[in-house]
């Protein structure tokens, strides 16, 4: 069985414009555990959820991070579109970045 984690996380019931990428939703979450399903549902604690969650939150965050405050790049027009059936659904072009040089 699949989990409809695409429905679950753009139903607009639940999310303020859900097809629009705000991370910060995500700063202060007090909401269901049901209704954000990174890894899973439920308690974290109690749930069936995925045993490596709290160190994935973790390494996502410092990837973000590093993205966000160490690298400058560009995000050139490329095809982002992607398949609903096919899994991993993976954007057409991938995601490709262009690295800006700092001028030191």
């Amino acid at each position: 069985m699949l989990l409809d984690l695409y429905g679950t996380n753009h139903d607009p019931s639940l999310w303020t414009e859900p097809d629009t990428f705000h991370p910060d939703r995500f700063k202060d979450w007090t909401e269901s555990p049901f209704t954000f399903i990174p890894q899973g549902g439920g308690d974290v604690d109690f749930g069936h959820r995925c045993a490596g969650e709290h160190v994935t939150i973790a390494i996502m965050r410092e990837t973000i991070d590093v993205f966000l405050t160490r690298y400058r790049y560009e995000i050139p027009p490329q095809d982002l579109s992607y398949s609903f059936v096919d899994l991993p659904s993976l954007p057409k072009s991938g995601i490709v970045l262009t690295h800006i040089q700092e001028n030191e």
